[in-house]
C-alpha cells in the first residue's frame, strides 16, 4: 500500500466533508453545475464561468479568484477552448484528447472523485467541465502567493546561505530538492485537517533514514484527526511523546541549509503549507545548542562556540538560584571583600533574596513579552528605556539590589545565547523552580532538582532514541562528532545513535593511498 493510499482509505475521518455533499461529478452537465453552485453558495470569491465551444457545447470553470490568477486562466484554458479556429466539436468530447492538443499546461489532469475534484479548487486549481464528458479536467493556474524566498527572520547568520523558508510549500520544498540531488531523497504527500485540508510533505532520504522512523512517522499522522492546523507549530504537538516534559522533542528550523545537514544525517523533515518552518524529527538535547554554523567554520572555533553556548545554558537557568543559595545559605562560600559589596548592596532591602529574585525575573519577563507585542519601530526602544529606567528605579527605591540587578541581567543575555525559540521557553520555565529549590534548602536543593531533572531526560526517548544521547548511553566518538564538533578526519560517520541504514557519509581516499603505501 503507498503512503497516499494509506491516508485515503476508506476511513471517514479522513473523508472530511464529503458525506455532507452530492457526488457532485454525476449526473447531467446541468444538475455538476447545480450541486457546485448549491456547494459553495455564499463564497464571495469563488467563480462560475461558463463558455460555449463551437456555439454547440457547453463547458464551465470552477475557481477561487484569491488563489488564481486571471491571465492564466484567460490565456491557457478560456482562449484555447473559445477560440474560433478550432477543429470540429467531436475534438472535445474526450479529456484525453483535450489534455493533449489543446491545453499548454504543464500540470493538467483528469478526475473522477469528488474528494479530488474539491481538493484542487481548494487548493488553487481550475477545474473545467465540458458536456458530454464524465471526468473533470483540473488544470495548475496558480498565482505566486505570499512573500518570496528571503532571508531567515529567526535563524540569523553572519555565513552560509542566507535562504530561508516560506509559507509556500512548493517553493520550500524546491529549496531542498535542489540542494539534494538524488532519486533518493523522497516527498511523501498527504492531506490532514478535515475543514483546513493542509498539504503536508514527509521528506526523508531513502537507506538513510531508519525505516522503523519513516513507518512510525506515517503511522502517527495517519492517527491525527483535527479540524486543521494554522502552523507547523501547531501540528508538532501531536509527535509529543511525553506531555509534561519541558524539553523539546523535535527540532524546528527555517533553515534549508540546517534541514538538509539534518536529512543527511538521517532524520526525516515534515513541511507544511502556510508555515515557514520544517519540523525535524528526532531530536535529542544536544540539538538545542547546536546550529547550522558551525559547518561553515573550522573545527575549534565551532568548538568553542559550542561550549560557549552550553555555559551560556547553564549560567542562564541556574544563575539566580546559585546567587539566592550563597547568599542566603552559603554565604561562606563567598569571597570575603565580595560578600561586604553583596551584604551592603542588601542593606535596606525589605525582601527576602527569593522575594527579590522572583519579583525581577517577572519584572524582565514582562519587559521581554512587551517587547515582542508592541510594533516594531519602537519595541527596540521600548524594551531599553524600560531596562533602563525600571533597573535604576527599583534600585533607588531599594526595592533590589544592585547585585540582583547583574544576576538577572546576565540570565537574560546568556538565554539568548542559546539558539532556538522553544529552548528559551524551556530555560524561562525551569529558572523558577530552581530558584523555589534554592530557597528551599540552598545547594542541595538545585542538586537534587537538577538530579531530578536528569532523571527525567534519562528517562525519555524521542522516538526510540535516548533523549541525553550520546551522553546516556555514553559513546565518545558521538560526542567528539556530534557535541564537540571535532575535524573533519573525526566526522566520516553519522551518530550512531540515529541507527541509519548507511552509518558512513565521508571517505578519505588520500588516506587509503597512504596507509597502502606505508605497507608497502
Amino acid at each position: 500500500m503507498s503512503f497516499k493510499d494509506m491516508f485515503f482509505k476508506k476511513d471517514k475521518r479522513f473523508e472530511p466533508d464529503i458525506e455532507d455533499v452530492p457526488l457532485i461529478l454525476s449526473g447531467s452537465f446541468e444538475e455538476k453545475i447545480r450541486n457546485i453552485t448549491n456547494l459553495f453558495e455564499n463564497c464571495y470569491d469563488f467563480s462560475i464561468r461558463e463558455f460555449l465551444v463551437e456555439k454547440t457545447l457547453k463547458g464551465c470553470v470552477f475557481f477561487f479568484e484569491s488563489l488564481i490568477s486571471y491571465e492564466n486562466v484567460n490565456r491557457f484554458i478560456l482562449k484555447q477552448f473559445m477560440h474560433p479556429c478550432h477543429e470540429k466539436p467531436y475534438s472535445f468530447r474526450n479529456s484525453e484528447t483535450i489534455l493533449k492538443r489543446f491545453l499548454p499546461v504543464h500540470k493538467a489532469k483528469t478526475v473522477t472523485d469528488t474528494k479530488d475534484f474539491l481538493h484542487a479548487i481548494y487548493s488553487g486549481d481550475c477545474a473545467i467541465l465540458v458536456e458530454n464528458i464524465k471526468e473533470a479536467i483540473i488544470v495548475s493556474v496558480h498565482k505566486e502567493r505570499g512573500r518570496q524566498v528571503g532571508e531567515a527572520i529567526a535563524e540569523t547568520t553572519t555565513i552560509g546561505p542566507q535562504e530561508g523558508f516560506v509559507e509556500d510549500i512548493s517553493l520550500n520544498y524546491s529549496l531542498l530538492r535542489k540542494r539534494i540531488k538524488t532519486s533518493k531523497f523522497k516527498m511523501e504527500y498527504l492531506q490532514l485537517g478535515r475543514l483546513t485540508k493542509n498539504t503536508i510533505i514527509l521528506a526523508y532520504i531513502e537507506g538513510t533514514a531508519k525505516k522503523q522512523l519513516v513507518d512510525r512517522m506515517k503511522k502517527k499522522l495517519s492517527e491525527i484527526d483535527t479540524d486543521g492546523f494554522v502552523d507547523s507549530g501547531h501540528l508538532r504537538r501531536f509527535f509529543q511523546e511525553n506531555n509534561y516534559s519541558p524539553f523539546p522533542q523535535e527540532i524546528l528550523t527555517e533553515r534549508p541549509d540546517r534541514c538538509v545537514s539534518l536529512l543527511l544525517e538521517g532524520r526525516v523533515a515534515l513541511l507544511m503549507d502556510g508555515s515557514p518552518f520544517a519540523i525535524i524529527i528526532p531530536a535529542v538535547f544536544i540539538d538545542i545548542i547546536k546550529t547550522a554554523d558551525e559547518a561553515y567554520m573550522h573545527y575549534y572555533i565551532a568548538m568553542f562556540i559550542r561550549i560557549i553556548r552550553f555555559t551560556a545554558l547553564l549560567i542562564s537557568t541556574l544563575s539566580p538560584a546559585v546567587y539566592i543559595a550563597l547568599t542566603v545559605f552559603h554565604p561562606g562560600m563567598i569571597p570575603t571583600q565580595l560578600l561586604i559589596t553583596i551584604a551592603s548592596s542588601r542593606a535596606g532591602i525589605p525582601f527576602p533574596a527569593i522575594a527579590e529574585a522572583l519579583i525581577m525575573e517577572m519584572v524582565f519577563e514582562l519587559i521581554r513579552e512587551a517587547s515582542v507585542r508592541i510594533p516594531k519601530p519602537i519595541g527596540p526602544s521600548i524594551s531599553i528605556v524600560g531596562g533602563l529606567v525600571i533597573g535604576q528605579s527599583v534600585v533607588e527605591a531599594g526595592i533590589a539590589s544592585q547585585a540582583m540587578i547583574i544576576v538577572v541581567a546576565l540570565t537574560s543575555i546568556t538565554a539568548f545565547a542559546v539558539p532556538g525559540y522553544a529552548t528559551n521557553n524551556t530555560l524561562r520555565i525551569l529558572r523558577f523552580p530552581f530558584m523555589i529549590a534554592a530557597s528551599i534548602s540552598g545547594i542541595f536543593g538545585i542538586i537534587s532538582l537538577l538530579l531530578i531533572i536528569l532523571i527525567h531526560m534519562v528517562s525519555r526517548r524521542s522516538f526510540g532514541i535516548p533523549y541525553l544521547a550520546p551522553f546516556g548511553p555514553l559513546n565518545v566518538k558521538d560526542i567528539i562528532n556530534s557535541f564537540l564538533h571535532g575535524p573533519v578526519s573525526a566526522q566520516t560517520e553519522r551518530p550512531s545513535y540515529l541507527e541509519t541504514g548507511n552509518i558512513v557519509h565521508t571517505k578519505f581516499k588520500n588516506k587509503t593511498s597512504k596507509k597502502g603505501e606505508k605497507n608497502n
